[in-house]
C-alpha cells in the first residue's frame, strides 16, 4: 500500500511538472438583464460567455492562438447550443501579420461598425439596417498585416456546401491627427457593402458615427456622443420609416462587475433595459 502511495504521488508531481504546451487563459462574463420592450417587463440573458484562450511560442517570432468560447443563457441557467455566434478560431501571427480560421469578428465590423453600434441591446440600425453589417462571421478566414502606416484587414466567408466564395471583404483602420478613421468594401454578389466610419474628441465630447451603403438595397448611418459617461445616440435607414435614438450609461461597481442602463425609441415604442454584468 505505501509503495502505491508512492508511485501515484511520484506520478502526479511528473504531471504537475510536465512542461504545457500553450498558455491558457479562462474568463467570461455573466449578464442579466431586466428588459422592459414596450408592454412588459422580463428577465433575460444577455450575452454571457464562457472563454478559453491560449497561445503557444513557434519561434521565430511567430506564435499561434486560439480563442473558444461558449453561450451561457444566464437567464434560464443553461450551456447554449445550436448557432450561438460566439467567437471560436484558431490562427498565427508573427511580423509580418496574422492569419485565423473560424467564427470571429467581421472585418466590416472592425473597421466600420464598431464607430456606429457602441449599445448594449438597441444600438446598430445604421449598420446592420440594410441587411448587409456582420458582426460575428463564421465559415471564415481572416488576414491582417500593416503596410506603410495603413492597418489592412481582410476576410473571407466560405461556408460547407457551396463552390464559391460567401463573402469577400477588405478594410482599413487608420489615424489623422486626433481622428480615427475606418473605411471597407465587401463583395457580396448584388449586394456590394461599402461603409466608412470616424471618431474623435471635441471639447470634451468623445463622437463617433459612420455611413452605410449597400447596393440595390440602400443606406444607413447613425452618430453618437459620449459625455461623463452618458452615452446618446442617433441612427437611422432607408428600409426603416423612422430613425432609432438611443442612449445608455454605465455604471461600474468594482471587482469586474458593472450596472448598464440603456433606453431606446424606435418611433413607436420606448423600451429599457438595465444589465447587472460580472466579468472575471
Amino acid at each position: 500500500m505505501q509503495m502505491q502511495k508512492r508511485l501515484i504521488a511520484v506520478a502526479v508531481a511528473s504531471l504537475l511538472a510536465a512542461p504545457v504546451a500553450a498558455d491558457v487563459a479562462v474568463s467570461g462574463s455573466v449578464r442579466v438583464r431586466m428588459d422592459y420592450d414596450g408592454n412588459q417587463w422580463q428577465v433575460k440573458n444577455s450575452g454571457s460567455r464562457i472563454r478559453f484562450k491560449a497561445s503557444s511560442d513557434l519561434g521565430n517570432g511567430q506564435s499561434v492562438y486560439m480563442n473558444y468560447e461558449f453561450g451561457v443563457d444566464a437567464g434560464q441557467g443553461s450551456i447554449q447550443t445550436g448557432t450561438t455566434k460566439r467567437l471560436t478560431y484558431v490562427g498565427i501571427k508573427g511580423d509580418w501579420g496574422s492569419m485565423s480560421l473560424g467564427s470571429q469578428w467581421s472585418t466590416l465590423f472592425n473597421t466600420v461598425g464598431t464607430y456606429i453600434d457602441s449599445s448594449n441591446v438597441y444600438g446598430g440600425l445604421g449598420y446592420w439596417g440594410e441587411g448587409g453589417g456582420q458582426y460575428r462571421m463564421p465559415y471564415s478566414v481572416a488576414l491582417s498585416t500593416n503596410i506603410g502606416g495603413f492597418s489592412i484587414a481582410a476576410d473571407a466567408q466560405m461556408p460547407s456546401g457551396g463552390d464559391d466564395l460567401d463573402r469577400a471583404t477588405i478594410g482599413t483602420n487608420l489615424s489623422v491627427g486626433a481622428v480615427s478613421i475606418g473605411a471597407a468594401w465587401q463583395d457580396n454578389g448584388d449586394n456590394d457593402f461599402t461603409g466608412i466610419g470616424a471618431s474623435m474628441n471635441l471639447a470634451g465630447i468623445a463622437l463617433s458615427g459612420g455611413y452605410t451603403d449597400v447596393q440595390n438595397k440602400g443606406s444607413g448611418f447613425g452618430i453618437n456622443g459620449k459625455l461623463a459617461g452618458v452615452t446618446l445616440a442617433y441612427e437611422e435607414t432607408d428600409s426603416v420609416a423612422d430613425p432609432t435614438i438611443w442612449g445608455n450609461y454605465k455604471i461600474g461597481l468594482g471587482g469586474g462587475a458593472s450596472v448598464r442602463i440603456e433606453l431606446a425609441n424606435d418611433g413607436t415604442d420606448t423600451k429599457g433595459v438595465g444589465i447587472l454584468r460580472m466579468d472575471f
